[in-house]
């Protein structure tokens, strides 16, 4: 029998896999985007076109780098540490290695640049996933994301401040508009290392100015000549290899609620109660048996269901693995929801709710008070 985690879905360790170089495409262009707004917002005002052409002008400068990135993240009294050591070389080449407290680093991907390699030591399985194929860095629409971050977000300079014996300037970050239900993050400090522009520390705040996570940058070096050595995955001893060939594999797209029963291989719960002028929008379901080690798969459906922007969002997840422990929802409030036990957790303005109904591992996600979500949940239905 599996070991039960509310709370817990063993499918974003997929997803993180399977998007690792689009996060870290991600990451690179968030760390040449916020030099280029600070230059913006201490000279002259500049355009869109004019600071994707500064922004370019910045990439194009920097041929490799390598950091470890330390996360510390807050949930009321708990604390949760985790570091993140990742190397990057031109045109796309990258490695990252993962660390939690008290264990030793291990490597969570390889791409080379032709295939992505993960290994799961529990089941001996290497993942070789074939690179899909993606434009270019000066292909891709700059105008349209830099047009798209300035209009929604406002920064400032607040100063000059020492961070790891480095200048820093350190710079203010908010929305400029919020939607209800739509923020968990509402205010980013951002510390910029006045010789590399490279940030190197950010601080995430929600709506009540509390601290809910820091993200540090340490040891952070800048075109060092990389070897491409580095990024050869060598296959264990002994281990399976499993191909998976990305450009096959389609991301979930919205449906129909009678749409998502056909395609479940589970019976999907639905709320008898929702509060005033929520109405369901739609579904989403995906199944991850092709891209994971045997045993490992997870069926995930997610519901939601809307009022003008603001958002309930109820994940429903059968897993074959045996889930490890979340340290964040095991040290959340207990609450019991029809005598089952659940977890309780407030990140910001978003409540989250999770707990088990007949193997089926149920999470509910909204802005509502605590009781609205208890009341939600607890018109949930065992499984006819």
């Amino acid at each position: 029998m599996r070991k039960k985690n509310p709370g817990k879905n063993p499918e974003n360790k997929v997803v993180k896999k399977m998007t690792n170089r689009k996060a870290l495409t991600t990451l690179t262009l968030l760390l040449l985007l916020i030099p280029v707004l600070f230059v913006s917002g201490c000279t002259e005002e500049l355009s869109a076109e004019e600071i994707a052409e500064q922004m370019q002008q910045k990439e194009a400068s920097i041929q490799d780098y390598s950091y470890t990135m330390h996360m510390t993240s807050y949930f009321g009294e708990q604390t949760q540490e985790s570091e993140v050591r990742i190397l990057q070389k031109k045109p796309n080449k990258a490695k990252t290695f993962a660390k939690e407290p008290g264990k030793e680093e291990e490597l969570a991907a390889v791409s080379d640049g032709e295939f992505m390699w993960t290994y799961d030591p529990k089941t001996n399985t290497v993942m070789k996933m074939e690179m899909p194929d993606t434009p270019g860095a000066e292909e891709m629409d700059y105008v349209r994301i830099i047009g798209e971050f300035l209009s929604e977000t406002d920064v400032s300079l607040l100063g000059l401040e020492e961070i790891d014996g480095r200048s820093a300037y350190l710079l203010e970050t908010s929305p400029k508009e919020e939607e209800e239900g739509t923020q968990m993050v509402h205010g980013v400090k951002i510390w910029l290392d006045r010789e590399t522009w490279m940030p190197l520390r950010y601080e995430m705040y929600d709506s009540s100015g509390d601290l809910m996570i820091e993200l540090e940058i340490r040891d952070l070096e800048i075109n060092k000549g990389i070897p491409d050595s580095e990024f050869v995955f060598e296959i264990p001893e002994g281990a399976t290899v499993k191909t998976v060939d990305l450009d096959s594999f389609e991301l979930p797209g919205e449906m129909t609620l009678e749409k998502a029963r056909e395609s479940a291989g589970f019976e999907i719960l639905v709320p008898e109660y929702l509060p005033e002028a929520y109405e369901f929008s739609h579904a989403m379901a995906y199944n991850t048996s092709e891209i994971v080690p045997e045993g490992q798969a997870a069926e995930t459906v997610i519901l939601t269901y809307m009022k003008g922007e603001a958002r309930i969002i109820i994940t429903e997840t059968v897993s074959e693995a045996e889930t490890s422990e979340n340290a964040i929802m095991n040290t959340a409030e207990d609450v019991s929801i029809n005598g089952r036990d659940g977890k309780y957790l407030a990140l910001g303005d978003m409540k989250i709710l999770s707990w088990e109904i007949g193997g089926i591992d149920l999470s509910l996600t909204a802005s509502l008070e605590k009781d609205e979500l208890l009341k939600i949940a607890e018109s949930i239905p065992e499984k006819a």
